[in-house]
């Protein structure tokens, strides 16, 4: 009976040192560095801000339309400008060589810019090249081939291979013109992810 009472207190002791240890680590809740940053925000003053600057009345503006509408543009912002006559008389527009067909429909891929497309391979089907390219925007799947038109400066396609597709674009000079410029896209051969 002597040895089970030495037992039960040796245990007793086990777990009043164990709880002891245990307060003691919870004694220090670990909120010194928290109070002396709120010590040291508390002591920063308060920038100086100037008043609010005193409210000028802006007298009304009423619009009196003039007969055209203000939301219709002057000029049409794709179609360049002839400004200057050449000394025969006629506009640059007339002696450009390289003027795109204005009358021609655009569509398909004619609408999105050539940095929103990829090329992602090359198919050979009865004799006649085609490219894949994938929109950047929403990951659709076009297929095209050498003259189709494609990107939003009257591109064409003049050259397809395995690495690279040539387009020959007209990009407005400034002076009523057009000049002409081959962008190659390559190709990356992987498909993204959707």
């Amino acid at each position: 009976m002597t040895q089970m009472i030495f037992q039960y207190q040796n245990c007793y002791r086990n777990v009043v040192l164990i709880l002891a240890i245990l307060l003691s680590a919870c004694s220090d809740p670990g909120m010194a560095d928290l109070e002396k940053t709120v010590r040291e925000i508390k002591a920063i003053k308060n920038p100086h801000v100037d008043p609010m600057p005193e409210y000028r009345h802006i007298p009304p503006y009423f619009y009196e339309p003039s007969g055209r509408d203000p939301f219709i543009p002057f000029v049409d912002a794709k179609k360049p400008r002839s400004i200057d006559l050449d000394d025969s008389g006629q506009s640059p527009e007339q002696g450009c060589p390289n003027s795109p067909n204005q009358n021609r429909i655009r569509v398909g891929l004619e609408e999105l810019p050539l940095d929103a497309l990829k090329m992602v391979g090359l198919l050979k089907m009865d004799g006649r090249k085609w490219a894949l390219v994938v929109s950047k925007t929403d990951g659709t799947i076009y297929k095209v081939k050498q003259n189709d038109y494609i990107g939003d400066n009257y591109g064409q396609i003049i050259n397809l291979n395995e690495d690279e597709m040539e387009i020959l674009e007209l990009h407005p000079d400034g002076k009523g013109c057009w000049k002409q410029v081959i962008v190659k896209i390559k190709s990356s051969k992987t498909l993204p992810k959707s």
